[in-house]
């Protein structure tokens, strides 16, 4: 009556719509009221002062099932106490994994201190990529961004030919945008955000890199 034989439904591999999400690292700073690495929205001793880190880890939480592994990438930030830099991607993956509980074995850190921005990140990708290729199913790879670095960080993805010349299709996600989607309410919160001096302070450092980008000129911030 009970058939020993594992039913089709057991044995048919789940299928995602990507074959890997990439989380852009953000900066972080220490709390040392907490004793943790934050990630808020705003931190003002950044150039760009927008960073939007926890964003970003909220919106990988209700993208975690759309791949099989969620990639992190970030370089590091120095502990103002010890003087010792430490991994943003670890720290995110750690926020990710904990407060916003996506599996632990599903998500791989691999930010260096030397990957520190985003021209660092698609090499990160793409040495995973090479060191993984049984990653590449489909050939299809989600990066998930806040909206005020996309601009940005797709010229650089997209300047790299390695995607192009293996077939790889990459696919923007807004984190802003993911949220916002099932949480509507999360709008006016994400309006106020972009409408402080701070905002405006990352849309001049946005468009420059953007500028220095097209000219050859560009020089990352970490």
């Amino acid at each position: 009556m009970f058939s020993q034989e594992p039913t089709k439904l057991e044995t048919k591999e789940k299928e995602y719509p990507y074959d890997a999400l990439l989380v852009l690292g953000a900066v972080m700073e220490w709390d040392k009221f907490r004793n943790i690495w934050d990630f808020p929205p705003i931190i003002e001793r950044y150039t760009g002062k927008l960073v939007m880190g926890k964003v970003r880890a909220f919106a990988a939480s209700l993208l975690s099932e759309s791949a099989p592994v969620v990639l992190v990438t970030g370089g590091s930030d120095v502990h103002p106490e010890t003087g010792k830099r430490v991994s943003r991607s670890i720290e995110l993956t750690k926020l990710m994994t904990g407060v916003y509980q996506i599996p632990k074995d599903k998500v791989v850190p691999m930010g260096t201190a030397e990957a520190s921005h985003t021209l660092g990140n698609a090499e990160n990708l793409i040495q995973y990529i090479e060191g993984h290729p049984e990653t590449l199913k489909q050939k299809r790879i989600a990066i998930l961004s806040p909206r005020f670095q996309v601009e940005r960080a797709k010229m650089m993805f997209e300047t790299n030919p390695y995607f192009q010349e293996h077939g790889i299709v990459v696919e923007w996600l807004i984190a802003e945008d993911e949220i916002e989607k099932r949480f509507p309410e999360m709008k006016e919160y994400f309006d106020w955000i972009y409408s402080t001096p701070e905002a405006e302070v990352n849309r001049q450092m946005e468009r420059k890199g953007i500028e220095d980008l097209k000219g050859g000129g560009y020089k990352p911030v970490s």
